[in-house]
C-alpha cells in the first residue's frame, strides 16, 4: 500500500497474511513518521540497495532482470529462460496484472532501534524513488571519497508533482536520503572513517 508516512513492522504477520506494525519502533520515531534516522550498512551502493525489474504473475516472479536481459519463468513453471529486455510489459502505459516493474530494496540500520544487527528493508517500485536513492548514494560517496557506512542520514517521504503517461498531473510520495549538514562536514566524516579504517585495519 502506497503511503504519505513510513510504517515500520515486524517480521511476524497478522492474520490478514501482512507484517505486523512494530509498535516499540513507533514509540520512538512516532505514529506516522515521515522521517527515520538511519545508518548504512555499505560502502558500494549497489549492495546498499538491489534494484532490478521484477513482473509478477499474482505471487510469483515470473521474470526479473536488468533492464537487458532477463530470467522468464516458462509456461509450465519448471525453469527460466533468458530473454532480452525491454518489452511491451515495461512500457508507462501498460496497464495489464503482469506489468514490469522496477524494483528496489535498501537495506538500513534505523537508529536507536534494536541491537546489532538488526537490518531493516525499505522496498520500492517507485521509478522516482529508485533514481532519487541510487543517484544521492553515488552523489555521497564522491563526496565522501568512497565511505558510506555509517554515515548518519536521514530517510524522508516527500509529495511530489508529476505528470502520468497521459499528462495529467498528480502528487505521488517519493522516498528519499538526506544528509543534514553541508559539503564540508560530510566530506569531514568521510575522512574521519578512512582514517578510523586505516588506525584499526579494517
Amino acid at each position: 500500500m502506497k503511503l504519505d508516512h513510513f510504517v515500520v513492522t515486524t517480521l511476524d504477520r497478522g492474520a490478514d497474511g501482512n507484517f505486523k506494525r512494530d509498535d516499540e519502533i513507533h514509540a520512538i520515531l512516532g505514529d506516522k513518521p515521515t522521517e527515520i534516522p538511519v545508518r548504512l550498512l555499505y560502502d558500494d551502493p549497489t549492495l546498499n540497495f538491489v534494484t532490478r525489474y521484477a513482473c509478477f504473475a499474482g505471487r510469483t516472479l515470473w521474470c526479473a532482470g536488468d533492464g537487458e536481459t532477463a530470467q522468464r519463468l516458462t509456461q509450465d513453471g519448471k525453469e527460466h529462460v533468458t530473454v532480452q529486455c525491454p518489452c511491451h510489459r515495461q512500457d508507462p502505459a501498460y496497464e495489464g496484472n503482469d506489468k514490469c516493474k522496477i524494483n528496489g530494496s535498501l537495506g538500513v540500520l534505523i537508529e536507536g532501534a534494536g541491537g546489532i544487527g538488526g537490518v531493516w528493508k525499505f522496498r520500492t517500485t517507485s521509478y522516482n524513488s529508485v533514481v532519487g536513492i541510487m543517484s544521492t548514494l553515488s552523489f555521497l560517496r564522491s563526496i565522501t571519497g568512497g565511505p558510506l557506512s555509517n554515515i548518519p542520514l536521514t530517510m524522508a517521504v516527500r509529495p511530489k508533482q508529476v505528470s502520468d503517461p497521459r499528462g495529467r498531473q498528480q502528487t505521488i510520495y517519493v522516498v528519499s536520503l538526506e544528509f543534514a549538514g553541508d559539503i564540508p562536514a560530510l566530506q569531514h566524516i568521510g575522512h574521519q572513517i578512512a582514517l578510523d579504517r586505516a588506525k584499526t585495519h579494517l
